[in-house]
């Protein structure tokens, strides 16, 4: 990527330079990009993995200490720049860690974002460039979200009805499926303003922004570089904060707002958020302070922080809904239905965000955001306060009969759940959120609700270890915990050849452990190949930059070798063997 860049624009500016100085040292991690300038393919990333792997294995095979195990591992994992395995038990942890595929995720999300920021620093990803992502992002994205449809679409499950469907179609009965998604998101959004017209409670639409170095604004803001350079998942983590502080202030003086948050990215990939807010009218101007006095305690006189961090518009009855107002946000960051031209205002001008076409791929702007979402990690919609939709979830998935005779509570949710579709308008009912809230106690009771979600603590045998699992299985009411309406729920299984854990296991067997000692990986056994499996972006396969589609098969020992380096003078990997089996003095 730096030599690309180096073509590209010639001599830079010292900022971008410094980036691409930065990018050409780092010998550790895998290169951003081959010798011609095109994004590092599944291949590098998939034997950049299994040498990993095998490196943890070897620290497992070495060493008896659950304590230095760890430290080691958390080396290698330093070194290439990822988190270490998180997991309940040391044997969870070094599965994990053992695990070709586990290694595989992790490396191909960290590229993916060390890429992108990147892309972000030398205002590659901007509105006069790539607004959101970089397209090398959306390509990749793009193949790996067609990787995992087709995976989902070549595994079948089947219940103990006899019942038999795709991964994928039973994922499209979900909030996977964007128009399901966006239509329960606006159903909760008009309930709560249903509730909040009868309660006589107004609304407030806050935008909030980041302080103006966590905005890179194409590569030119030098308080971004003199701030490090933070990733959208820092300035996230300094939105979420902010509201942290005003949440507890707002609870400290009984103010208890309830609404929805709405996270989206300026065009040059920083977030900002957008919240529907509803509260009591006498709570108006102390929220108003409130989330003020907080938005603008990190350098809130620098200039243009009074106009554009934090801002308000006060939903006035007879001038619109409040559903209607936030509808456009909610779907121009889902798919773009219903939305027209998707608009930004970046440096005091407003900004068309056209769709791009790669080949014969094209990029809207929705897209984008679902991409930069996915890249990131970034919670995009989000309620504030009202009633668990946990337990709305779970309502939908009893049945008329496991109510019929239970409280009056019970049976009021229960109806308001429920949406029945008939040509008659007799019959015909739609879902009634803000019946639902009523029923639960109301929008501020929170988890006092009223009606409460029933688990189950079962011991369920995942892929690195036995966890403690809590589901759910019905509803009761809060007064009565005791008598539970259950859910219908089916058991499904899946039809791979096998289940386990895939290691890259050394040619000796040999354990070298003290004797009696019992290693806590011992149990593991090699996963056997899934002839189901569909070829995904993991398959060691290149993608087609224009198209997504699968390419030819990699050499990927030689993709990843011709890209790695050693620091200078250093020892080389034979060299390290010797010096370990011949120490000084023997």
């Amino acid at each position: 990527m730096a030599a690309a860049v180096n073509r590209m624009f010639g001599d830079l500016n010292v900022p971008r330079q410094r980036v691409v100085d930065a990018v050409l040292a780092d010998d550790q991690r895998l290169p951003l990009a081959d010798q011609y300038g095109a994004m590092t393919g599944p291949g590098a990333i998939s034997t950049a993995a299994l040498q990993a792997a095998r490196e943890c294995y070897a620290i497992c095979a070495r060493l008896h200490d659950a304590d230095a195990i760890k430290a080691g591992i958390e080396a290698i994992c330093a070194r290439r720049g990822i988190r270490g395995p998180v997991a309940e038990t040391i044997g969870g942890y070094i599965a994990r860690a053992a695990d070709h595929a586990w290694w595989r995720r992790a490396l191909r999300r960290e590229l993916l974002r060390r890429f992108e920021h990147t892309s972000i620093q030398l205002g590659l990803t901007y509105v006069r460039a790539d607004p959101y992502v970089s397209r090398e992002t959306c390509l990749a994205q793009a193949a790996q979200n067609y990787a995992n449809q087709k995976m989902l679409e070549s595994v079948t499950a089947t219940n103990e009805n006899g019942d038999v469907y795709s991964l994928a179609e039973l994922a499209a009965l979900g909030m996977g499926n964007k128009t399901l998604r966006r239509g329960e998101l606006m159903l909760r959004i008009r309930g709560f303003e249903e509730v909040a017209d009868k309660m006589r409670h107004i609304g407030m639409f806050w935008t909030i922004t980041c302080p103006g170095k966590y905005h890179s604004v194409g590569g030119t803001n030098a308080k971004y570089t003199e701030f490090g350079s933070p990733t959208p998942r820092d300035a996230q983590a300094y939105l979420a904060d902010a509201w942290k502080r005003m949440r507890s202030a707002l609870h400290r003086r009984g103010i208890q707002p309830y609404g929805f948050r709405i996270a989206e990215p300026h065009t040059d990939g920083c977030p900002h958020w957008h919240m529907l807010l509803f509260v009591a009218p006498e709570h108006q101007a102390v929220m108003e302070a409130v989330i003020t006095k907080y938005a603008m305690l990190e350098d809130g006189d620098e200039g243009g922080a009074e106009e554009n961090r934090v801002k308000l518009v006060r939903i006035e009855a007879g001038k619109g809904t409040a559903a209607g107002y936030i509808a456009k946000y909610v779907s121009k960051n889902i798919d773009g239905a219903g939305v027209g031209d998707h608009k930004v205002f970046e440096n005091g001008s407003t900004y068309i965000i056209a769709p791009d076409l790669f080949g014969n791929m094209e990029f809207t702007a929705s897209q984008r955001v679902t991409y930069w979402s996915q890249v990131w990690g970034i919670r995009q919609f989000q309620q504030i306060g009202g009633v668990p939709v946990g337990v709305w979830r779970e309502f939908r998935r009893l049945s008329a009969e496991s109510v019929r005779n239970a409280p009056e509570p019970i049976r009021e949710a229960y109806q308001a759940a429920q949406k029945v579709e008939s040509e008659n308008p007799a019959i015909a009912q739609r879902a009634d959120f803000a019946r639902f809230i009523r029923a639960m106690g109301g929008p501020t009771v929170g988890r006092r609700a009223a009606i409460q979600l029933a688990k189950r603590v079962e011991d369920v045998e995942g892929r690195y270890e036995q966890v403690e699992a809590h589901r759910p299985v019905g509803v009761y009411l809060a007064a009565q915990p005791h008598a539970v309406y259950e859910s219908t729920r089916y058991r499904w299984t899946i039809d791979r050849d096998g289940a386990g854990v895939a290691l890259a296991v050394p040619r000796t067997g040999v354990n070298n452990c003290t004797p009696g000692a019992s290693a806590p990986w011992t149990h593991i056994k090699p996963t056997p190949k899934n002839k189901n499996f569909a070829p995904s972006f993991d398959a060691g396969r290149s993608f087609d930059q224009a198209t997504g589609a699968p390419a030819e098969k990699v050499d990927q020992t030689a993709l990843y070798q011709r890209h790695k380096k050693r620091p200078p003078l250093s020892a080389s990997a034979h060299l390290l063997h010797l010096q370990r089996k011949y120490p000084e003095g023997h």
